[in-house]
């Protein structure tokens, strides 16, 4: 097992070292520390097989950055350090401050589960997150990620409604796409079951305890082959692989399966007093709903080209509330 992932080289090991130094060293005096997230900081990232067999980074890294306040004035020093860093490293680099006191009273949400449970400090005080408290991960975070999966989906159909054939990044890009969606339909699933874990390889061990889903061979086959292209990257290895014929096929499953979901998170997301804030700000209507249920229906109908929020706004609001 390597530092970042479960079977990449030394070699990537440090290629990563080297990034992160230089991510600590432009993002470190604006900020308390830096918290590396996602399969990276779990030890579980992605090695990038290239065509001559050496391997690069692939996925992003995600870092939490703990500042005093977690002000507006912050987060622009932080999106011009992304800019900055991407352009520099060659790979997507996302700082997302955070305040000290959210750390001590987060409310439950897989960002910060997986915080709190599968991270990596890069640079500051080892224990920071010693005093985030423990909770469960709620059925309405699957919702929220098929929400996000689903506009990779919108995406991805956007882009083949363009008759220009792929370009080879497109198509790495897009073959990723389609299996963060198979990744999602399992973890939501798991949720569901109530046998959801942070860890890829826990997560191998639990898939055949997915229960009743939609389409559950689909989604309990597609689960295994994305956490394996997840372990080792060869994309390369998938040159028979028709990105139009999956991305409709899982485009069908999703209409399913967010649908499905739902029933089984269903609930009251959010407060309604905040519900009803956040909708005056954004609709103008003091609905008690939280404004994420209009985008779960605007994602199933805009996959299905019919009439209802146009796509930007929908690509707007799921920024906001993503």
């Amino acid at each position: 097992m390597a530092k970042y992932t479960l079977r990449g080289s030394d070699a990537l090991d440090q290629t990563i070292d080297e990034h992160l130094r230089r991510i600590a060293e432009v993002a470190a005096p604006h900020c308390r520390a830096g918290i590396l997230l996602g399969g990276y900081g779990r030890g579980e990232g992605t090695p990038f097989i290239n065509a001559d067999g050496s391997q690069s980074p692939f996925n992003d890294y995600d870092l939490v950055v703990v500042v005093g306040r977690a002000t507006s004035a912050a987060r622009r020093v932080f999106q011009t350090l992304e800019t900055q860093l991407s352009a520099e490293l060659g790979i997507a680099v996302d700082l997302c401050p955070y305040s000290c006191a959210h750390l001590r009273k987060c409310a439950p949400s897989l960002l910060d589960y997986e915080m709190k449970h599968g991270h990596r400090v890069v640079w500051g005080r080892p224990d920071l997150l010693d005093g985030m408290p423990d909770f469960q991960v709620p059925l309405s975070e699957g919702t929220r990620l098929l929400l996000n999966r689903g506009k990779l989906l919108l995406d991805l159909q956007q882009r083949l409604e363009n008759p220009a054939p792929l370009s080879e990044e497109e198509r790495i890009r897009f073959i990723k796409f389609i299996h963060k969606v198979l990744l999602a339909f399992g973890d939501a699933a798991l949720l569901a079951a109530g046998a959801y874990d942070l860890s890829y390889a826990v997560k191998k061990q639990r898939h055949p305890a997915i229960g009743p889903c939609p389409d559950r061979a689909f989604v309990v086959a597609g689960y295994r082959r994305a956490i394996e292209l997840k372990e080792w990257g060869d994309y390369h290895a998938l040159g028979d692989f028709d990105v139009a014929a999956e991305f409709e096929a899982v485009r069908g499953v999703f209409l399913r399966f967010l649908p499905w979901y739902r029933r089984q998170a269903s609930g009251i997301e959010g407060s309604p007093l905040k519900n009803r804030l956040l909708n005056l700000k954004w609709s103008r209507r003091p609905n008690p709903e939280h404004p994420r249920e209009k985008l779960y229906d605007a994602i199933v109908d805009l996959l299905q080209n019919k009439p209802g929020m146009p796509a930007e706004r929908f690509y707007e609001l799921q920024r906001r509330f993503s």
